[in-house]
């Protein structure tokens, strides 16, 4: 059960990480802090699982890039603006990507039945990536923390859902794109490694829950 409560901690830490890179602009501090210890020892651990080494190959030489720019706050916001802003070029919304009608619906009807106040806690439309991936966070620590193992297996089942419903039916889209559009490469190295880390995750889900 230890073992479980870390790697939970662990993957909703990552799903966190993702939002945040995904959800809006970086600061200078936040940029800086991909020049620290932390971040770095935090890279190396990813790197430690076969199927993320190249991914985190990738991203620690975009970091690299991005931290050798004088200008790397403003130029990354311009990127992450050009991107996923007013005119995306890369759309972080669900519902813009094939097969994905009503998603906005279906997110906002999954976060009431999960009792979440979501206009308290996300803006609309609620089918956002940077929504999505902060919900499967949260989820995650439910599970870590349930009562008993009932709920823990509700929990494991609404991650599974929201994974296979929604993030692993969508992303890879987004993935795409981000490879096609992103000339400074930093966030389709954060969507490479992203698109690994949900096929990871999937395959995770499907191995735990049989077992607790």
């Amino acid at each position: 059960m230890q073992e479980f409560m870390a790697t939970s901690e662990r993957r909703a830490e990552l799903y966190w990480w993702f939002a945040t890179l995904f959800g809006r602009e970086l600061s200078e501090e936040e940029i800086a802090e991909y020049d620290s210890y932390d971040v770095r020892s935090f890279l190396k651990s990813l790197a430690t699982l076969d199927p993320m080494r190249d991914a985190v190959n990738g991203l620690n030489q975009a970091i690299a890039a991005l931290l050798a720019n004088t200008d790397r706050e403003a130029s990354l916001a311009h990127n992450h603006q050009r991107l996923f802003g007013e005119n995306a070029l890369v759309s972080p919304y669900e519902s813009a990507y094939p097969d994905a009608q009503h998603s906005a619906e279906r997110m906002q009807r999954r976060l009431e039945r999960l009792h979440i106040h979501a206009d308290d806690k996300y803006s609309a439309p609620f089918d956002h990536l940077a929504t999505e991936l902060d919900l499967m966070g949260n989820l995650i620590i439910r599970a870590a923390e349930a009562a008993n193992a009932d709920q823990r297996e509700q929990w494991l089942g609404e991650q599974e859902a929201l994974l296979r419903e929604h993030l692993l039916r969508w992303f890879p889209h987004v993935e795409q794109a981000c490879i096609s559009h992103d000339d400074d490469g930093f966030y389709a190295a954060c969507a490479r490694l992203l698109g690994v880390f949900l096929t990871m995750d999937a395959n995770y889900l499907t191995l735990v829950k049989p077992t607790l």
